[in-house]
């Protein structure tokens, strides 16, 4: 198996993971508090449904899938492929 990393994702059956820099204060979809404006955080797209989570919360909610790490470069999306 290899580790691809990158700042997108898309999975098999539609579902894209994306880390993005908040332009406004969003509710995290995992513990409910605020990601603040200027934070990254981890978008997740279905169909019409648009999820965001801290990238720390994602890690929670998707540990075998997709993680997030940080790295020198910020926070990127890994899935073993």
């Amino acid at each position: 198996m290899r580790v691809e990393c990158s700042k997108s994702v898309r999975l098999p059956g539609g579902f894209t993971y994306t880390v993005r820099e908040a332009r406004d204060d969003y509710p995290c979809f995992f513990c409910g508090s605020t990601i603040r404006r200027g934070t990254l955080y981890v978008e997740e797209r279905f169909a019409r449904v648009t999820r965001r989570y801290h990238y720390q919360c994602f890690n929670k909610v998707i540990p075998h899938h997709v993680k997030a790490v940080e790295t020198f470069r910020g926070v990127v999306l890994c899935v073993e492929r």
